[in-house]
């Protein structure tokens, strides 16, 4: 069996052409309708697949590379189909192929989660694994949404009366708070935003819908702790370099998930250049002095770094934090419906590898650094996500003031 893609010979009025899926097995064939459409001057009939090279236009060519991963999922369901028919039955001739094939795509237009099955194939040559639990897990709600409410769930049922409902199932029926309701909704919208792109759906009703979100709390280490950790004189071999870890996670920025895939190769002098894990930017690190000072202590490692787990990395976290004395008070308030939930901790107890990426932040932009800069290092693509390590920097400006000016004021009368 053979798959092969061809432009249909007419253009709509955009200078489009359809692509159409060409199936042939001996002198058997079926064509399906992809439902992607392209300027055929952007066609390689040669690949099969969109000339990636026939564009400079950053936007354009992110939207070639979505056809040629469509195109390629498209394809494998077709051989999927085939191989799970003929395991069964090897004998099984063309026209049984053929006919659960068309069977397959038809459901496939009406089927929102075969629909989304597609979306996850796809996304995964495009996004973090965690982001792929993340749409597998939206998907699994949706199901269990329509189980409970006992209605077929389908593009057209997608409306601002059904988003109220979902959102307060996430948040009724699975206890979420408000801000992981809101959360799930944005990949469900994400979902839906690529069905409208590819014509799957002319539904529009996801922009309708605004979640309620409360800012969170942010919670990072002060100067005087991160120097206090950095300091700390340790006889445990294990929170040594539990400690080295995290500090070093302060002095640049990063996630955790990237730490874990630090290499010498990556390191060059005074400067670490990162693929991240979960945006695959690649972002040049200059490394201060404290983090220098890190690194040197594992020079004779075959790694840079003692990596470890993530999950025991904040286990230990707590018990080397405590051990540190960093106890002050954390009041976190969150908001479950209109429910507020208003809980009381110990720093020791809330601090975990994020932490550190907190803190790299609050603590440049408190001595000044610029968040243009800052972005730059942590790879932070606008300045919305910005804003809340804005409000703490102008926080710490307005203790610095009246710490200095008001005592001078004083001074004066």
């Amino acid at each position: 069996m053979k798959v092969r893609y061809y432009l249909e010979s007419k253009s709509s009025r955009s200078g489009e052409s359809t692509i159409w899926c060409y199936i042939r097995e001996y002198d058997n064939t079926l064509t399906l309708n992809t439902d992607q459409k392209i300027k055929p001057e952007l066609w390689d009939k040669n690949a099969q697949r969109t000339n990636l090279r026939k564009t400079k236009d950053t936007i354009l060519k992110g939207s070639l590379k979505n056809i040629n991963q469509y195109l390629n999922a498209f394809e494998n369901k077709i051989y999927d189909i085939t191989r799970s028919i003929r395991s069964k039955d090897f004998s099984a001739g063309f026209s049984v192929v053929a006919s659960e094939i068309k069977k397959q795509f038809d459901k496939r237009e009406t089927d929102l989660f075969a629909i989304f099955d597609e979306f996850i194939v796809i996304k995964k040559l495009e996004v973090s694994k965690q982001s792929i639990i993340k749409f597998k897990r939206i998907k699994s709600l949706l199901e269990e949404y329509q189980k409970s409410n006992r209605e077929k769930l389908n593009f057209d049922k997608i409306t601002p009366l059904f988003f109220t409902k979902f959102y307060n199932f996430l948040i009724e029926r699975k206890e979420m708070l408000n801000n992981t309701a809101s959360k799930n909704i944005q990949f469900l919208k994400t979902f839906l935003i690529w069905a409208n792109t590819n014509n799957y759906t002319n539904n529009t009703s996801y922009k309708t819908f605004k979640s309620k979100t409360e800012t969170n709390e942010v919670i990072y280490l002060t100067e005087p702790e991160l120097m206090t950790l950095y300091n700390l004189r340790l006889d445990n071999e294990k929170l040594k370099r539990v400690r080295d870890l995290f500090v070093y996670q302060c002095f640049t920025g990063v996630r955790y998930s990237d730490i874990q895939n630090i290499s010498r190769d990556d390191i060059r002098g005074a400067t670490w250049s990162v693929r991240t894990q979960k945006t695959h930017q690649i972002i040049d690190i200059p490394l201060n002095g404290f983090a220098l000072s890190i690194l040197a202590k594992y020079s004779e490692y075959p790694n840079p770094l003692p990596v470890i787990s993530n999950q025991k990395m904040n286990r230990y976290l707590k018990e080397l934090c405590k051990e540190a004395k960093i106890d002050s008070i954390i009041k976190i308030i969150k908001y479950k419906g209109n429910e507020r939930i208003e809980e009381t901790f110990k720093k020791y107890e809330v601090i975990g590898t994020h932490t550190a990426r907190r803190t790299f932040i609050s603590l440049s932009l408190q001595k000044g650094m610029m968040p243009d800069v800052i972005m730059a290092i942590t790879g932070h693509t606008t300045y919305r996500m910005m804003q809340k390590y804005l409000k703490i920097a102008d926080k710490h400006k307005r203790d610095q003031m009246d710490k200095v000016w008001g005592s001078s004021l004083r001074k004066i009368k």
